[in-house]
């Protein structure tokens, strides 16, 4: 069983690697989340050993890439006369020296080798604690999960989580490494401190390891950036339709009065409070949303709780993971997890490997073998589409996300309360005083009216200030029909209070329809 088990998961990181050497990201259509930030950070500390943005670094990056760096997050702290880039350096200096030998690929192969390294790490670990079916279960945590998609994707989410895997494999031995190396996670995203607290026999090593490196990498900012932090300062995004510093007319100033600094804390979000009704909707998405939810999309987590043995602070590793949900929503109500094309909720993705040093119980190897097995097959409805496509453009050239299965689409509630989710790639707008976010892309908005396309189901997401007794439809042929569709949530929204909020479902016809929703308000 063990030569068997590592073989498996040797199989499944060695064919990972090869996907990544093998993809040319000049493929995919466009840039996702903050990728071109960290990939231009990433050029900078390869080609030029600082974290300096100029016209050069603008110039090469679009030699290489063969457009803009779309989505480019800079800051500033004297008013836009040097500018920086503004993402924790951490993992563009993990990748530079990747990017430099293949600007297109070696992201990608510096993320499968890191993976590969922190698995491998994971698995001799947990194998002394559980016995010989660690590696299967190492296997379907990353493989029976989003995680392994991670790899094709220019961002700091799969990095993070490696480290966690790798500092939580050496607490026990080396805990100021381990103290080191959780630190840079808590530099990135200070909501994952809780991480620290764990393992009360290490907790010594551990602090001194994190305040080692928390001292340098403070420093250091401070050296390269003006700012104890790679989230001080002056901060704005950049695209086409703005232009780019050093190469267009970009007033600086202008743009900070106009706008405000780009902050990961909304103010206004802050000013708004916590709300226990938005807040318990969110718990319910968390775990089961459509597109979000951590157990269809990171199902094999039940696997740590399976072989849980108290001792050595292996509660903390789950008080971690329930502080981390608790201050994304408060400080994130309408994005806990990640926006953009995020494939289910990467926030949660390097908090994943905590769940998994939850196992210390020992497993006979057939059992371990039978419960990798039955997680991978529950979690197989939804991970069909990435398991098929793995390296595809993640956004749906017709709207919507690629890894979301019909089984997700039919069985998981959508998530109401995120304001970036945008199944449709349309944006939301009002529709005779009724709030209209499009669920398919199979209707659309026409003028006045909505249009469901022929032959296709159309699916719609409807939101009142008050109750609703009902949805008159209309079609320009005089012909009306009455919906009556049930309260789906209600909760405040990114803009205004409670609102009632209703799911409407659309038969397909196959001549399609154009149409007009009256609201029938109650009272």
């Amino acid at each position: 069983m063990k030569q068997v088990s590592w073989a498996v998961l040797g199989l499944l990181l060695a064919a990972t690697v090869a996907a990544a050497a093998t993809l040319d990201r000049r493929d995919w259509p466009a840039f996702v989340g903050d990728e071109a930030t960290y990939l231009m950070e990433a050029q900078s500390l390869a080609w030029d050993f600082d974290l300096k943005y100029t016209r050069q670094d603008h110039d090469r990056f679009v030699a290489q890439w063969g457009r803009p760096p779309e989505g480019l997050i800079l800051q500033s702290v004297d008013g836009g006369k040097t500018l920086v880039y503004g993402k924790p350096a951490a993992y563009p200096l993990f990748i530079a020296p990747f990017v430099r030998v293949s600007p297109t690929r070696g992201a990608a192969v510096a993320n499968a080798l890191l993976l590969a390294l922190a698995t491998v790490m994971a698995g001799r670990a947990l194998q002394r604690r559980i016995g010989d079916a660690a590696p299967l279960w190492v296997a379907a945590w990353v493989f029976a999960s989003v995680t392994f998609a991670y790899v094709f994707w220019v961002h700091s989410d799969l990095f993070l989580m490696c480290l966690v895997a790798i500092a939580l494999a050496m607490v026990s031995e080396k805990g100021w490494a381990a103290g080191a190396l959780l630190a840079i996670v808590m530099i990135s995203r200070p909501l994952y401190a809780g991480l620290l607290l764990a393992h009360p026999a290490a907790r010594k090593k551990v602090a001194v390891g994190a305040a080692a490196l928390v001292l340098i990498a403070t420093l250091a900012s401070l050296a390269t950036r003006g700012t104890w932090t790679s989230y001080g300062g002056d901060r704005r995004s950049f695209y086409a339709y703005t232009g780019f510093p050093a190469i267009n007319e970009v007033d600086w100033a202008g743009q900070i009065e106009e706008r405000g600094t780009h902050t990961w804390v909304k103010k206004e979000t802050l000013r708004m409070g916590f709300d226990p009704r938005q807040s318990g909707w969110n718990a319910v998405y968390y775990l089961v949303g459509r597109h979000v939810g951590i157990l269809p999309y990171f199902l094999p987590l039940v696997l740590g709780f399976l072989a849980f043995r108290r001792g050595e602070g292996r509660w903390m590793l789950v008080l971690a993971v329930v502080l981390a949900a608790a201050v994304l929503f408060w400080l994130r109500p309408f994005n806990f997890y990640g926006g953009g094309g995020s494939m289910a909720n990467r926030y949660f993705l390097p908090l994943y490997p905590a769940l998994w040093f939850l196992a210390a119980r020992p497993v006979r190897p057939a059992l371990g073998a039978l419960a990798a097995v039955l997680v991978t097959l529950l979690a197989a409805p939804f991970l069909l589409p990435l398991w098929s496509a793995p390296r595809i453009f993640p956004l749906a050239s017709e709207g919507g996300y690629r890894y979301v299965s019909d089984a997700a689409r039919r069985w998981l509630p959508f998530e109401t309360t995120l304001s970036h989710l945008k199944p449709s790639g349309r944006e939301d707008f009002v529709h005779n005083l009724l709030w209209i976010r499009l669920l398919s892309p199979s209707v659309s908005p026409d003028g006045d009216r909505l249009r469901l396309a022929p032959g296709e189901p159309g699916d719609l997401l409807i939101g009142s200030p008050q109750p609703l007794a009902g949805i008159q439809l209309r079609q320009p042929d005089g012909t009306t029909g009455r919906l009556q569709p049930g309260v789906r949530a209600r909760h405040r929204m990114w803009w205004t209070d409670d609102y009632y909020l209703y799911e409407l479902k659309l038969e397909s016809r196959p001549e399609g329809a154009v149409f007009q929703l009256f609201p029938e308000w109650n009272g």
